[in-house]
């Protein structure tokens, strides 16, 4: 029995998403996407408010999509940060409340790592910039995982790159590890 994860980069302009394979010695990417959302533009003359509501239901549709077609024992997330502007932040609550919804409804945990955690995890400092965060991901992974990323834009990439390290980040949690040895390897 195969058994995966969801890695989510929340946001709302784009939402990195990972499907990983939980093996008994390594984690595995098996596919990657980016989910990206625009506003409306006020030539239609929608309001904002119902502009967002839309994006949000584009997320939330794309990610039961990836829950339905992976059927993952957890989601995997950075944890929600707080943007310095008010529209900022509550498009990442948006976000995250279709998270929350979605893993509620399918009764999987959510795992959540800050950006800080992530980075340690991944490239072995808090203070990591981007680069060292992709290039630490690109050396984790085999290179099926590197063709599924060349195949995002590089202007989108980042996003991808975020949602495997959030995997990556908790790679120790006791669901991810409860997942290994039903892989058949041990705790």
């Amino acid at each position: 029995m195969s058994i995966f994860v969801l890695g989510i980069d929340p946001g709302f302009a784009s939402v990195g998403l990972c499907a990983a394979l939980i093996e008994p010695d390594c984690i595995l990417v098996e596919s990657v996407a980016v989910v990206r959302t625009e506003p409306s533009g006020k030539k239609r003359h929608i309001r904002a408010a119902d502009d967002n509501l839309e994006r949000a239901r584009a997320i939330a549709k794309e990610i039961a999509r990836w829950v339905d077609d992976w059927s993952p024992v957890a989601i995997c997330a950075e944890s929600m940060s707080f943007p310095r502007n008010a529209s900022s932040a509550a498009k990442m609550a948006m976000c995250w409340g279709t998270i929350a919804s979605i893993a509620e409804a399918h009764r999987l945990p959510v795992l959540q790592a800050t950006p800080q955690e992530i980075k340690l995890a991944v490239a072995g400092r808090k203070t990591a910039g981007k680069e060292e965060v992709q290039a630490a991901v690109e050396g984790h992974f085999s290179p099926f995982a590197a063709k599924c990323i060349e195949e995002i834009p590089r202007s989108q990439r980042e996003h991808v790159y975020d949602a495997i390290a959030a995997v990556l980040a908790c790679e120790d949690s006791e669901v991810i590890r409860m997942a290994r040895q039903m892989a058949g390897g041990k705790a």
